[in-house]
């Protein structure tokens, strides 16, 4: 998969769904799926088709064979559903219609040719899974056409188990498909590669159904479902699910926008409700994009505050609900966990950091929105658990970082400051601590003794706060000073830090100082490796991450300084940040503290975060120079950036 999915990732192809300025007509990844199966497309491209569940290898793609067409995209408003057409030199060649269906856990594409398109259908795998090629089969399968009239061609793809579905995570199981085809669609060997298909639609009308067991007795139930039922029962159905859903989104009062710059509110919206609905699994996770088969603690954040800002507060507390079924059956949440997989983690440099406070917060954002105090006592041993996970990591009244912040991921910054004290660590543990121990005393759950130790150590990082965090006026995001008294851990889990080789691996091996090394780099020479000089860090993110979280600890007047910070930079260089590369979410955090304090620079922050978005409407990992870069098709950035936008808009206007 990894060579022609970059190659489309990277090549230009206009996609006309969404007309905007900036990034509109950057071709952009757009997601399917209705919690068991998940398809990612760009334009008419299938760039993959996993599940059920989620957490799945991706094996199946279609590419067209001929580039000469011009493409137009459009998603049918309030559904996951997809409209293309395919223009060639003078007029529409193919008109395809693109969902998936609930009768029969399947990816449907109907296609109306005016003349004839031709796609290439089958394993398209990254270099990395290469050797697992031998693992999947592809093989034509006359039983079906043989008893359904209809079928004009039938092949079965079959994964085994340990194939890969992200990193070297393994997929448990086994998985089967059915490639079936009707009407004027046929299916072909490709006689270069027993893996591959070509996929043939004539002038007429057809089906292409992709359908998804996982089991063979499963796939052969869901494959006489989908046959057995109507085209149009299945769309109206699937439509109907959709609509359903999106009645849900709140209606919102909006009096600041007018015109085309309302229309683009709701359109983005409707959007960002789809695509976080697509990619949420049955289970409750979110998916963290196209890149990452698994639930990160963090992306969750954002995710859950998009989707209470929208109104879809069921599946906001279905993502809790996640949690804490992992939680009972393991006493622990790691950095990412498998969707439909028991016992299947990611975990990074230390997992009691940083996602255990999200996790605190996250549950009374809940709690405040709904109210709902008897679920909050459900989830409250998962919470209490959080809670102590952070107090054992507490030095000198600082948290240190988790190692996969996005900041970090995406080189942003250092790896080196990974025992240094998080700023923004430290604030979810005394944030998310305050709100538990109101809730418990409030309730009157937990003794004197509970409630003392918490109140201490809470009030020691409060006390120290802005001696750690603040110097010269500034909020700096790393304390180099907490690592002073650390004890390096013989072994961990993260990234290889020697010169010229990053990469991730379960088990890293201290070296020296902040340095850990992967077992074959500490046979290698480590003559001249010195340990990183000392920094500290400023990022528009960390000054505005206080007015994000509403933390209580800093003053209105203190928060309000740290935005000027960032609006005084915007203003004499016109950019967020001083480095190129910015966050996905930064324009967001930026635009949902102007909107808090009625800044007058908002309206004009509000359309330069609308322009970044691409032409599938989403919002994306990273930009470079405003440019898309990373992952696309972000759960996490994108619920950041509605609810930003969402602030702004529905901010009533002043009178004079």
């Amino acid at each position: 998969m990894f060579g022609w999915l970059v190659a489309l990732f990277l090549a230009y192809c206009p996609l006309l769904s969404i007309a905007n300025d900036g990034n509109g007509r950057i071709p952009g990844v757009h997601a399917i799926g209705n919690g068991a199966l998940c398809v990612y497309g760009k334009g008419v491209e299938v760039l993959q088709i996993f599940g059920p569940p989620y957490s799945s290898p991706s094996m199946l793609g279609m590419q067209l064979t001929d580039d000469g067409y011009r493409i137009e995209s459009s998603r049918i408003p309030e559904t996951a559903v997809w409209e293309h057409r395919m223009i060639g030199s003078s007029e529409t060649e193919a008109r395809l219609t693109d969902f998936i269906s609930d009768a029969g856990c399947s990816f449907v594409r109907c296609i109306e040719a005016e003349s004839p398109v031709r796609f290439r259908i089958g394993v398209c795998m990254e270099d990395r899974y290469a050797p697992y090629a031998q693992d999947i089969t592809v093989k034509k399968d006359d039983r079906v056409s043989n008893r359904y009239n209809e079928v004009t061609s039938s092949y079965r793809v079959s994964i085994v188990s340990g194939v890969p579905f992200y990193s070297n995570y393994k997929s448990p199981k086994g998985y089967e498909y059915q490639i079936l085809t009707t009407g004027s669609v046929s299916l072909q060997p490709d006689p270069n590669d027993s893996k591959q298909l070509i996929m043939e639609a004539n002038s007429g009308e057809g089906v292409l159904y992709v359908v998804a067991g996982p089991s063979a007795s499963e796939l052969k139930q869901h494959v006489e479902t989908v046959l057995e039922t109507s085209l149009n029962s299945q769309l109206k159905k699937c439509e109907k699910g959709w609509k359903s859903y999106s009645a849900e989104q709140s209606k919102f009062r909006v009096d600041r926008l007018t015109g085309e710059r309302l229309q683009e509110f709701n359109r983005a919206v409707d959007d960002i409700g789809v695509l976080i609905r697509s990619q949420q699994g049955l289970q409750g996770g979110v998916l963290a994009g196209i890149v990452y088969h698994m639930a990160y603690v963090r992306d969750q954040y954002g995710v859950f505050r998009g989707l209470l800002a929208m109104g879809h507060e069921a599946e906001a507390r279905k993502i809790l609900e996640f949690y804490f079924g992992i939680w009972q059956e393991f006493g622990y949440i790691k950095n990412a966990q498998a969707i439909g997989y028991s016992g299947i983690f990611h975990r990074h440099e230390n997992d009691e950091s940083e996602i255990t406070g999200y996790l605190v917060v996250q549950a009374f954002d809940y709690y405040r929105k709904t109210g709902d105090v008897a679920f909050i006592k459900r989830i409250l041993p998962m919470l209490e658990w959080a809670t102590a996970a952070q107090q054992r990591n507490l030095i000198d009244g600082m948290m240190p970082f988790n190692g996969d912040e996005t900041y970090i991921a995406g080189g942003v910054v250092p790896r080196k400051v990974m025992y240094h004290g998080s700023a923004e660590a430290t604030l979810l543990f005394i944030e998310g601590s305050n709100r538990l121990l109101d809730f418990v005393k409030e309730q009157e759950l937990w003794s004197k003794e509970q409630t003392s130790d918490l109140e201490q150590d809470v009030a020691e990082c409060s006390m120290h706060y802005r001696d750690n965090f603040f110097q010269d006026g500034r909020l700096w995001i790393n304390n180099p000073e907490r690592e002073k008294k650390v004890v390096y851990p013989e072994t961990r889990p993260g990234v290889c830090l020697y010169p010229g080789h990053v990469d991730y691996f379960p088990k890293t091996f201290h070296f020296r100082g902040s340095l850990y090394f992967c077992e074959a780099c500490m046979k290698r020479d480590t003559t001249g490796i010195e340990l990183p000089t000392v920094e500290r860090f400023n990022i528009p993110s960390a000054n505005l991450f206080p007015i994000y979280i509403d933390a209580q600890l800093l003053t209105d007047e203190e928060k309000q300084d740290l935005l000027e910070q960032v609006v005084d930079r915007y203003r004499s260089t016109g950019r967020i940040s001083t480095q190129d590369r910015i966050l996905g979410y930064d324009y967001g955090m930026f635009l949902y503290a102007l909107a808090r304090y009625d800044h007058p620079l908002a309206g004009e922050v509000y359309d330069k975060m609308m322009a970044l978005r691409d032409s599938a409407g989403a919002w994306v990992e990273y930009y470079v120079d405003g440019v898309p870069s990373g992952c696309p098709c972000r759960p996490w950035e994108s619920g950041i950036n509605i609810e930003a936008a969402i602030a702004y808009a529905t901010k009533p206007l002043k009178l004079d």
